[in-house]
């Protein structure tokens, strides 16, 4: 399952913790065109062809004094952290940003570093597979995770005819579930959290 799905799907207590901040760049991207042309993104420099592409943007980072807070200001923080990436490429494979980020919160809650007992790296969970067949050399890097998690995703809604609750279940169950439960969603529990619960959570960053 998920790391975050069951979180996701609970509601959490809201309280107002002390902050102290600091500024950092978050979201830089750079990008390679060696080999082949096609471009190859990082969260780093990996070699001499990559260049600067996106520069990144200043943000607080707040770290809580209040007891029992230092959760909550982590995920805040991991959040601020991966939005510009998300957005970026969101933007760039044309898929909406809100669904994007509905699929970080539940796959990983925005933990660029969780590993699944499956073997899913990332904030996206990419499947050793996944990951290989877009060209990741890094999967625990977010800007490699996040830019072939998008692509995947963006590959299973044309696949479903932009059925979004089908290529949500493609994505967690795979695309052979979906086939062999005749182009529906499959009677997995997992699956069926996961989907509304990637639904819910785009619906709420719409608004």
């Amino acid at each position: 399952m998920p790391i975050r799905l069951l979180m996701a799907l609970a509601s959490c207590a809201c309280c107002l913790p002390l902050f102290s901040a600091n500024a950092a760049t978050v979201g830089r991207v750079f990008v390679s065109y060696a080999g082949d042309g096609s471009p190859r993104y990082a969260s780093q420099r990996l070699d001499a062809s990559y260049r600067l592409f996106i520069r990144g943007e200043t943000v607080r980072q707040k770290s809580s004094t209040a007891p029992g807070a230092g959760r909550r200001a982590s995920q805040r923080q991991e959040r601020q952290k991966l939005t510009p990436l998300i957005e970026h490429f969101a933007r760039l494979h044309q898929v909406k940003p809100q669904l994007v980020a509905a699929v970080v919160a539940v796959e990983s809650g925005f933990n660029t570093a969780a590993v699944s007992p499956a073997g899913a790296v990332g904030a996206m969970q990419l499947m050793p597979a996944t990951a290989a067949r877009y060209g990741v050399t890094d999967a625990a890097d977010p800007a490699q995770n996040i830019d072939a998690g998008v692509r995947h995703l963006k590959d299973l809604l044309r696949q479903h005819g932009g059925n979004v609750a089908l290529a949500l279940a493609a994505y967690n169950a795979g695309q052979g579930a979906v086939a062999r439960n005749g182009g529906r969603i499959p009677p997995y529990r997992e699956t069926m959290l996961y989907v509304p619960a990637v639904l819910s959570a785009a619906a709420r960053g719409a608004r």
